[in-house]
C-alpha cells in the first residue's frame, strides 16, 4: 500500500480534492453550520439549573454539527474504498464488512 502522492503534471487527469467546484454548497454548508454555532453561543446564555430547555438545545445542536457533515454530506459509506486508493461511484458497506 502506497501512500505517495501523484506526480502527473497535467490538472485534468488528476482527480479533483473534495471542495473543488462546489463553491455554494461550501459556502451554504458554512452559514447553516455557522449559524448553529451563533444559536449555541446564544443558548448558553440561557443556561441556569432551573431551565434545561437551552441544555437539551445544546446536546441536539452539538449532535447535528457532527453528524450532518460526517453522516450526510461526508462519503462514510466508501471511507475504506478511499483509504485504499479505490475512487468509485458505488456504494458499499464501510470497512468491507458484509452482513
Amino acid at each position: 500500500m502506497s501512500h505517495e502522492a501523484s506526480t502527473r503534471s497535467d490538472a485534468g487527469s488528476s482527480p479533483a480534492h473534495a471542495g473543488k467546484g462546489h463553491l455554494v454548497g461550501n459556502v451554504l454548508v458554512f452559514v447553516i453550520m455557522f449559524g448553529m454555532f451563533l444559536l449555541g453561543l446564544y443558548l448558553v446564555s440561557w443556561l441556569s439549573l432551573d431551565n434545561v430547555w437551552p441544555m437539551a438545545a445544546l446536546v441536539v445542536l452539538a449532535f447535528l454539527a457532527f453528524f450532518i457533515p460526517q453522516g450526510i454530506l461526508g462519503r462514510a459509506d466508501t471511507g475504506y474504498n478511499l483509504a485504499e486508493g479505490n475512487r468509485t461511484a458505488e456504494k458499499e458497506t464501510s470497512a468491507g464488512v458484509n452482513s
